[in-house]
């Protein structure tokens, strides 16, 4: 039975340990609201614990946020998300490290040589998605023009710019698409997780999602359903409550690899964004619901036809509070050769 364990919630996952200092922690919920996933629950002291989910107690998705987000350094993580085997076998190193922009043998702390870093640089390293947006800060529409000309002068194979955007500040619209993605997000979210919190899987799960795993194995990694979770528990927000919402289209026509010219687009928008003093989040998790045919008049009313189509959105608006900071990350593997 192991075809159908390794593809489906994988019995080899190892999870990072989320330790919590509750001599330090001052209960003020930033890494309760800022987890993207429903990685903590909110004990009867008044304080956050960590928690898991689909049958897996310890489960966490490794990203730090609750490390960045919170102000009196009462959290810490210990190792990182791995699957050793199987249609999701992660590849990294398990070198977990802050940024050694000058080697990885220079372990100095990133305050001790940050002044030697380009600006570009800095925010690079410092930027964390953010998740906790000031609700009485609107954005101005100049600043947001300035963050899509960022996405209008980024490279792209043959000049040919096959992107589009959308900017949603309508509240009433972002929740529309909210709903309307959550209608089918939840449905397979439910069917996909262990609701006995127990680990078992029914044969028929085992064999259904494995095979979809096998045409669509991205979907079926267990991460991005932990992001339903989460939505699903604070009343749909998908975009967390962010002001501004950029929808980035592509053009299906475009040359080359129109998927990478949009990376490339949406990139320079994020780092000018915090350049501006903005929290973004990329947020893919409404695409694939977006683009089924229960969504259709939802597309109908953006003008959203052939050849264009929906790749991610960014959520953008001002963070609550210091969102950025350095944390540790894992490490690629990177082959030298040298002349």
């Amino acid at each position: 039975m192991g075809i159908f364990t390794n593809a489906y919630m994988p019995k080899t996952i190892t999870f990072p340990r989320r330790i919590v200092d509750y001599s330090k922690c001052k209960s003020c919920r930033r890494c309760f609201d800022a987890c993207p996933s429903y990685g903590y629950v909110w004990g009867d002291d008044n304080y956050p614990h960590p928690h898991g989910y689909g049958g897996y107690p310890d489960a966490c998705i490794s990203c730090w946020n609750c490390v960045a987000v919170c102000p009196h350094g009462a959290i810490r993580v210990e190792g990182a998300y791995y699957v050793d085997r199987g249609r999701h076998k992660t590849y990294l190193r398990k070198n977990i490290s802050l940024p050694h922009p000058f080697g990885e043998k220079d372990r100095r702390p990133y305050e001790s040589y940050a002044k030697q870093l380009t600006e570009v640089e800095r925010v690079v390293y410092t930027r964390r998605s953010n998740r906790l947006f000031n609700q009485k800060k609107a954005v101005p529409e100049e600043t947001v023009n300035r963050v899509l000309e960022a996405g209008r002068f980024a490279p792209s194979a043959g000049n040919n710019q096959p992107y589009r955007f959308i900017v949603i500040s309508d509240k009433k619209i972002i929740q529309e698409l909210e709903h309307g993605a959550m209608r089918s997000l939840r449905l397979l979210k439910n069917l996909y997780f262990d609701k006995s919190g127990k680990g078992k899987r029914p044969l028929w799960k085992r064999i259904f999602f494995t095979v979809y795993s096998w045409f669509d194995p991205q979907s079926m990694d267990p991460r991005p359903f932990t992001a339903v979770e989460k939505a699903d528990r604070i009343d749909e927000k998908i975009y967390w409550d962010a002001p501004v919402v950029i929808m980035v289209l592509k053009n299906t026509l475009g040359i080359s690899n129109p998927d990478l010219d949009v990376g490339i687009c949406c990139q320079n928008m994020v780092l000018a964004a915090h350049s501006f003093g903005l929290g973004t989040c990329y947020i893919s998790l409404a695409i694939k619901s977006m683009n089924l045919p229960l969504m259709k008049g939802f597309r109908k009313k953006l003008s959203i036809a052939r050849p264009w189509k929906a790749v991610t959105c960014i959520a953008l608006g001002y963070p609550v509070g210091k969102i950025d900071g350095v944390i540790a990350r894992d490490t690629p593997q990177v082959d030298w050769f040298r002349g």
